[in-house]
């Protein structure tokens, strides 16, 4: 069941909206449905690797780790949208949306869950977006191209998972994905390098999903590796590529603000070409990075001391 949002919502309210999708083994994926009156399309947003939260609040769990652009895009009114993480792997952190042990299991539950979901929220594969970051976006890649979705909105992805697993201290998070725990096995690629094998493999008319890929430059064992080769390979296949490449930014999604995200989706469903160099110039795309974000916060407290020690 979806919820219907009219309204601005409190974190209260997201929290109380997180629901549970089931497979036959009895497995748990959580998941969150928002439906807006009128919204033209689908926005399905794939939940990156979110850390270990021990007995942290559950807001903050869901917030900024299971369903960590819930707060950021839910109530944007075009769009309907559907969030979705995985709990699973190494320390219940995530197995890039697949299964353990050679098990694809969150692969299925997720073949499952999204077709039931675009369905139910009004929606057909002509209409509906993927989303996400790292983690996330391996999953928004995987399942665009396997439900054979409109387009895919991918932010600095891990694609080839042998090398995350080298590169990216993913090891043990790779390792629990494949049968024989060794990730960089040629013999797992099928598993570790899927989403580049799917592109390889795309034969049939229509063209694969359009992509729009952000990352930077300087994310080692990313960019360069990863990134580049996939978008020549997207293009050899007949697919549309738009590639905001930013020159700085590590592995991190600052680049991916709120007016960027929607805006890329709306010119995807309509057909529109992307300027990625207006997303560089026009102050209305622009957001603040951990660091200034971290210097903001700092102000914050130093004003309010400065304030106690004057009222002393």
């Amino acid at each position: 069941m979806a919820v219907t949002v009219d309204a601005p919502s409190t974190r209260e309210y997201w929290a109380s909206q997180v629901r549970e999708h089931h497979d036959a083994e009895g497995r748990i994926f959580r998941y969150v449905a928002v439906k807006h009156p009128g919204a033209r399309g689908l926005v399905v947003h794939f939940s990156a690797f979110f850390g270990e939260w021990g007995d942290a609040p559950q807001h903050r769990k869901i917030f900024q780790g299971h369903f960590h652009r819930l707060r950021m895009l839910g109530d944007a009114p075009d769009y309907d949208f559907l969030f979705v993480c995985d709990e699973f792997g190494a320390d219940g952190n995530g197995t890039y949306y697949s299964g353990e042990g050679g098990d694809a299991f969150v692969e299925r539950a997720m073949l499952d869950l999204i077709p039931r979901q675009i369905e139910a929220l009004g929606h057909t594969p002509a209409t509906t977006v993927t989303m996400g970051s790292s983690m996330g976006a391996t999953g928004a890649l995987k399942f665009g191209l396997l439900l054979g979705l409109k387009g895919i909105v991918a932010i600095g992805p891990h694609i080839d998972l042998d090398i995350c697993a080298e590169r990216q201290g993913r090891w043990r998070h790779v390792a629990a994905i494949v049968a024989d725990g060794d990730p960089v096995s040629p013999g797992n690629r099928e598993v570790t390098r899927q989403v580049r094998l799917l592109v390889e493999r795309w034969r049939q008319p229509p063209a694969p999903p359009r992509l729009f890929m952000q990352a930077c430059r300087d994310d080692a064992g990313v960019f360069h590796e990863q990134v580049e080769p996939l978008c020549r390979d997207w293009a050899a296949a007949g697919g549309s590529v738009t590639r905001d490449a930013r020159r700085t930014g590590g592995h991190t999604s600052d680049h991916a603000t709120r007016a960027l995200l929607l805006d890329v989706v709306g010119r995807i469903l309509d057909d529109q070409p992307i300027d990625v160099v207006r997303y560089r110039r026009d102050r209305a795309f622009r957001g603040i990075s951990a660091y200034e974000g971290v210097r903001r916060d700092l102000r914050k407290v130093a004003g309010r001391v400065l304030r106690a020690v004057k009222l002393r």
